[in-house]
């Protein structure tokens, strides 16, 4: 009999694929294995860990009480969820539209910026601005906005052919150049672009605060994010901000965005806004955008699972226990550690190039030459390897490749769950920096 992972399509990894049976805190227990520490949160969702009693008997009642409800009608656990939601997201970001995931937030955000645009009478303003070396999700319209080449490589044919400028990637600065006597080059490629393309066609500029999968957890310069406000608020573009990875307390702020006091027009979240135990995303809009387009009776249409009252119930109860455990400052305090951890055990490694991030929100970018930041070839997959290597001693880290454009770039995420202590991040550091041996030595 065939394994039982080919009934389903395309999920096979680059690693022994596992059977998981069940998972406590940060651990997965596989199937006639040893328990491995889950220094990934999974796809960096499980942020609350994992196992907790109190949202299963949540999930128990709601699904109980009901079942689903016409996304137009209200439930108690929406109203609970908008409420607190409004109490955690940047100031007048008090409108709110749910989705099954971030790839689906992504996609409305989008289109919400499109319509507002028509409706603020510039139907002309439908070119979206991003940049590469990002990923946005996995929608044509998500991937069309995202920079992940290997991601997009497939679709090219049919992707909207919309703008893309340079990050904020000092590492690999796109114009060879150090801050901070760069000009802030990534953020006038913004208004570079508008004026190249004329504002008049541009509805909206998306970009994660700090790049995640694609980039490796690179945080902006300082100045980077003031200064794309001002420029997108000058030519009345909405700028949206994809929080899908870096939100509810990844990176010891409750939004990355706070680490810069900047308030976008659109915020996207997912992932950790329900910890992995239910599929969820949403978008954050200003209100008085909204009530704009409510006002002229523009259709804005739901998908069927929008604001499921499980969902909702299970992301009121998730920031509820965030609230109440103080994950988020824990996540600052723990993560700062970890990354002292990080830089003090692995920054002399000869394959590791840099080690950059905040909170629990880290990312190791891997080099052939230090000295130059040449990338390994794609071909040996290096990321991959060394996750191979890791979960051999029971540890797990996410991959992220393609931060040296088309000549590629490995690196791994080091993003685990809220509730890790002291011990877990000795173990995380201690077994990251063996499996970093022992790949390089097979390297040579």
């Amino acid at each position: 009999m065939a394994d039982d992972r080919h009934n389903a399509m395309f999920m096979e990894g680059p690693y022994e694929p596992l059977m998981i049976e069940r998972a406590e805190g940060p651990w997965l227990h596989p199937r006639g294995g040893t328990r491995i520490l889950d220094a990934a949160s999974g796809a960096v969702v499980v942020n609350i860990g994992q196992g907790r009693e109190e949202i299963a008997r949540l999930m128990a009642e709601e699904a109980a009480r009901v079942n689903y409800v016409l996304p137009i009608w209200n439930t108690p656990a929406r109203e609970r969820l908008c409420a607190r939601l409004a109490r955690w997201t940047p100031p007048g970001l008090n409108r709110f539209f749910f989705t099954s995931g971030g790839s689906e937030a992504v996609e409305a955000a989008i289109k919400f910026a499109l319509m507002y645009q028509k409706v603020k009478g510039h139907p002309g303003r439908k070119k979206i601005i991003s940049r590469w070396t990002s990923y946005h999700g996995n929608t044509l319209a998500a991937l069309s906005v995202g920079g992940n080449l290997n991601r997009r490589a497939d679709y090219e044919q049919v992707l909207f052919d919309w703008p893309h400028i340079p990050p904020s990637f000092c590492y690999r600065c796109p114009w060879d150049k150090s801050y901070p006597g760069c000009d802030l080059d990534c953020a006038q490629a913004l208004a570079a672009e508008i004026e190249r393309h004329g504002a008049d066609s541009i509805a909206a500029f998306i970009a994660e605060p700090m790049m995640g999968a694609t980039g490796g957890a690179v945080p902006p310069v300082k100045e980077y994010w003031p200064r794309i406000v001002e420029i997108c608020r000058r030519h009345e573009i909405l700028l949206i901000v994809d929080e899908v990875m870096t939100g509810f307390g990844r990176t010891g702020r409750r939004f990355a965005v706070e680490h810069w006091n900047v308030v976008p027009d659109v915020l996207v979240g997912g992932k950790g806004l329900t910890g992995g135990y239910m599929p969820m995303g949403m978008i954050a809009a200003r209100e008085d955008l909204v009530a704009e387009c409510e006002r002229l009776h523009a259709d804005f249409m739901f998908y069927t699972y929008s604001c499921h009252p499980l969902a909702c119930a299970v992301a009121d109860k998730v920031l509820e226990i965030m609230e109440r455990e103080r994950l988020v400052e824990h996540a600052a305090e723990i993560g700062a550690r970890l990354g002292a951890q990080l830089k003090e055990t692995l920054s002399g490694h000869p394959m590791v190039g840099d080690i950059r991030g905040t909170g629990l929100f880290w990312g190791i970018e891997l080099v052939r030459d230090r000295a130059a930041r040449t990338p390994y070839p794609p071909s040996r997959k290096v990321a991959a390897q060394v996750i191979g290597a890791a979960l051999k001693h029971g540890l797990f880290v996410y991959p992220t490749v393609g931060m040296a454009g088309k000549t590629g770039g490995d690196g791994v995420m080091v993003t685990p769950p809220f509730v890790i202590g002291d011990a877990e991040v000795d173990y995380i550091v201690r077994t990251l920096s063996g499996a970093f041996d022992e790949v390089y030595q097979a390297l040579q």
